[in-house]
């Protein structure tokens, strides 16, 4: 009841603001709605101001980047409503919505500028391998919900587009060195030119820490005795060293014409495996990844453009480990390659219309190979090529200076040979150019995985690396999972206050949801739940030195998951917090020095896929950054940033109880040249 009574009192606030917008009478021009808030480009791939995107968005920029102190991509996500983020171990992240359901955290399509890196075969990100540094990000913007009809399947629960920063933005050469406790230590390098026809951008980085700390007494009411014989205590190995490039450049050779050409690399050892563990003894995991992608952009005239764009993507992992008592070697590798084309035409098709359509072509090869020398040596390779095509159309009507329909859909041929539909329809309504309702439903699919068809569940151990592949179905017959989302969203400026709010009531029914089956190594159709939640974010500035982003999550889940049979995995309620918050304050100093301070809050929760041994409880972190800039020092310009994470050391564990966080610092010194 008393959730109920907050969404009706928050219901009643829309209302209000509503009704204060509605008694207003100076209405204004499209181009006066275009200035009130920040343009997107993710939610329906027009650009749209985002009082009428389809969808809930937030957008992070390079400055609320640097003001959190993150030095890990994962972590940013930390300042979106209804974002869980947490580690399996210190390069291994979990990046979900709607809570962890598994480590691999299927059903949020990740990009960077355009291109998937959300791969086969578990439908994961492998975020230690992405080539690319904070630095190099010019924003992030996220769709807080099903985003299908723009990006195709497994885009259920949302998107994350990360826009890196035009090949012409960087001019000079920077250099940036991180040194912290336990043991961290990161460089970059950064140079680029801006010219008449052609601009380029390069990074050369390093990162490094020891991951995460050890635990010294046993969590969650388990007993010293218990730990000891679960190895619970002392058992972290997650290092990491990761080495990576990239390179933009644009060839602009007339006003019509952009050829856009990007391409990188990451090496990183991980540290995997556990101390105590006669399963899985302590080693490095080596991984490897690196992308090229050419994209064409032609200008027919001021209201039509056509792009085309081709990336390919290589990713592969390979260990030797010990298993089994007494131990002998296995050795296991993984490599997954993905090459994609797609057509993208946007035209104004009237003075209240506008269009983007195209088409896509992708093809995912996975190749995987485990070696157990036991009683008889067995090797068990298994390599497959699927290939996916899909075709899109979004369209945005301005019916009037107040009213915007904004439709859309994507009709696909997966990888498992399903076909499927997936619509979206939204109302935006300007009450005035600064308060905007939004209503919006869509319906999006989740295809299963080539791991959940094909592969056993026999050897779960470091983000299903270890699972076995077989060129035959495991499962069979699994269908897409399928979501129906509803939300009523609000969007408002109250200029007088300093102020804005962004409002999301949402209601998300989930059906066909994929499961491991129990006491067995295969997976099941069958689960079904209803997410509904309230998400909001309110900004408030001070003055020009001064700004607060405050962002709370209130969910509740219910499913069919406490009847079904599923042996050691959680009820699905559990597997999500109920209330996460996020608080960013940033202040600017006298000598143009920066402070900003950060205060993290998660509800207790427990990942659905995992025991009580990794019960998350309750936690707060407070994490400060002071950085002070410095300009004309014998011919460079810099800045010096300290930042503290855990200020108050409130240790806490992560997706794993052997991932505790506690109290870290570090320093990073930056030096311009232009």
């Amino acid at each position: 009841m008393k959730t109920k009574a907050r969404y009706r009192i928050l219901s009643v606030s829309i209302l209000c603001l509503v009704a204060k917008g509605t008694w207003a009478s100076d209405y204004a021009s499209d181009q006066d709605y275009l200035q009130e808030f920040p343009v997107v480009l993710s939610a329906s791939r027009l650009s749209q101001p985002l009082s009428e995107a389809p969808n809930a968005m937030t957008v992070i920029d390079r400055k609320m980047i640097a003001e959190s102190g993150f030095r890990s991509l994962p972590d940013v996500f930390k300042l979106v409503p209804g974002m869980y983020v947490s580690y399996y171990a210190g390069s291994q992240a979990v990046v979900s919505y709607h809570g962890a359901l598994s480590q691999d955290a299927p059903g949020m399509q990740v990009l960077i500028d355009g291109r998937s890196v959300y791969l086969p075969p578990f439908n994961t990100v492998d975020w230690a391998l992405l080539p690319i540094t904070l630095d190099d990000i010019e924003r992030i913007e996220v769709i807080r919900g099903p985003a299908a009809a723009s990006y195709g399947e497994n885009s259920v629960h949302g998107v994350i587009n990360i826009i890196t920063r035009d090949a012409g933005a960087v001019e000079g050469m920077s250099i940036s060195n991180t040194r912290g406790n336990k043991g961290i230590n990161d460089g970059a390098v950064h140079f680029g030119k801006h010219g008449e026809t052609l601009d380029y951008r390069m990074t050369l980085a390093y990162t490094a820490d020891n991951g995460y700390d050890n635990l010294t007494t046993p969590p969650n009411n388990i007993t010293m005795a218990q730990a000891q014989n679960t190895g619970l205590l002392n058992n972290t190995n997650d290092s990491n060293q990761a080495r990576l490039m990239n390179y933009r450049a644009t060839y602009h050779p007339d006003a019509v014409n952009d050829i856009d050409v990007q391409f990188g690399f990451t090496h990183d050892v991980m540290g995997v495996g556990f101390w105590d563990s006669s399963l899985d003894k302590p080693h490095n995991m080596i991984g490897y990844s690196n992308t090229e992608q050419i994209e064409w952009l032609h200008r027919t005239d001021n209201t039509s453009e056509v792009s085309l764009r081709f990336y390919h993507i290589q990713h592969s992992t390979n260990e030797n480990y010990l298993l089994g008592t007494p131990a002998y070697t296995v050795a296991t590798s993984m490599d997954t390659g993905r090459n994609e084309i797609e057509l993208q035409h946007t035209l104004r098709t009237s003075e209240s219309n506008r269009l983007v359509y195209g088409a896509g072509y992708r093809q995912d090869k996975v190749d995987g190979n485990s070696y157990y020398p036991v009683a008889v040596p067995s090797s068990f390779p298994a390599s497959f090529a699927v290939t996916e095509f899909r075709t899109f159309a979004n369209d945005e009507w301005r019916f009037n200076d107040k009213l915007i329909v904004n439709t859309g859909g994507m009709l696909e041929k997966d990888a498992m040979g399903n076909r499927e539909f997936s619509p979206r329809a939204s109302l935006n309504y300007h009450l005035t150019p600064q308060h905007t309702v939004r209503a919006g439903a869509s319906i999006a699919h989740r295809t299963p995985s080539l791991g959940e068809q094909y592969a056993s569940q026999a050897n779960p151990y470091q983000l299903g690396y270890k699972y076995e592949l077989s060129p035959y179905p495991t499962s069979g017959g699994l269908t897409p999972e399928k979501i129906l989302s509803r939300e009523i969203g609000y969007l408002g400026e109250l200029r007088d206050l300093n102020t804005s709010i962004d409002l999301r009531l949402f209601n998300d029914q989930m059906s066909n949801m994929i499961y491991p089956l129990p006491n067995s190594a295969l997976w099941g159709n069958g689960m079904e739940a209803s997410y509904r939640g309230v998400e909001t974010t309110v900004k408030y500035a001070f003055s020009d030195s001064g700004n607060l982003t405050f962002n709370y999550t209130d969910e509740n889940v219910d499913s069919n998951s406490g009847s079904l049979s599923l042996g050691q995995l959680n009820s699905l309620a559990g597997s999500l917090p109920k209330t996460i918050i996020s608080t960013l304050y940033a202040q600017r100093l006298p000598n143009d020095a920066m402070f900003s301070a950060a205060y993290y809050f998660q509800s207790s929760m427990l990942g659905f896929d995992r025991g009580p041994i990794d019960f998350q409880p309750t936690h707060r972190r407070v994490d400060m950054r002071l950085a002070q800039p410095f300009r004309d020092f014998g011919g460079m310009n810099g800045e010096v940033a300290v930042v503290v994470q855990n200020m108050f050391n409130t240790a806490y564990t992560e997706y794993i109880a052997t991932a505790l966080f506690n109290r870290r610092a570090f320093v990073t010194l930056t030096l311009h040249w232009q």
